[in-house]
């Protein structure tokens, strides 16, 4: 396959994974990045506030999102939202997970003897050999949308907002340190 083929095939796969991501109310297999979500069965966080100093701060999340980062996401929110409103100390005060199942969408290759949307390759030089992603091999009708079953993560906490760290208890988190701690996997 020609470079230009390659790269023409390329750009045919990963425009059907932008449009696949676009839409926010379906899962793609992939992490959850965190965002806002778009609606209310977005993908994202969402908070409402409950009280003057204390929010529910939700993140709806795919199953392929660690579940330790969806903790972190929220505390996160937590955290921005206390920083808007001027405190300077939250708590997590109440806790909820639940697990929804719910239909994904995943790109596949239509014959699949020929392996996945990127198979791999082992690619040699001098200091070793490793398996690389290429595209695969065909025509922009080999690529097709799956529906496949999975699980969302619905995670949700209640947070109180406070000026001193006594004022909300033992628990309290400083919200520049939390701020200041971003989990890796934000976008």
């Amino acid at each position: 396959m020609s470079l230009l083929s390659r790269t023409l095939h390329a750009s045919v796969v990963a425009s059907v994974l932008a449009v696949l991501s676009a839409c926010s109310t379906t899962s793609t297999l992939a992490p959850t990045p965190y965002q806002s979500a778009k609606s209310t069965e977005g993908y994202g966080f969402s908070s409402t506030q409950l009280s003057e100093n204390e929010y529910r701060v939700m993140f709806k999340a795919s199953e392929a999102t660690p579940a330790d980062l969806v903790q972190q996401y929220t505390v996160l929110r937590g955290a921005e939202l206390a920083q808007e409103h001027g405190y300077n100390w939250l708590a997590v005060v109440k806790t909820d997970i639940e697990r929804k199942t719910s239909v994904s969408k995943k790109v596949v290759k239509k014959d699949s003897n020929k392996g996945g949307v990127f198979p791999p390759e082992q690619q040699c030089t001098m200091s070793g050999c490793q398996e690389v992603a290429q595209p695969f091999h065909g025509t922009d009708g080999d690529v097709e949308v799956e529906e496949v079953p999975s699980k969302d993560v619905f995670y949700s906490v209640v947070i109180r907002m406070a000026n001193s760290q006594q004022a909300i208890g033992k628990n309290a988190l400083s919200v520049s340190q939390v701020l200041s701690e971003r989990p890796q996997g934000k976008s």
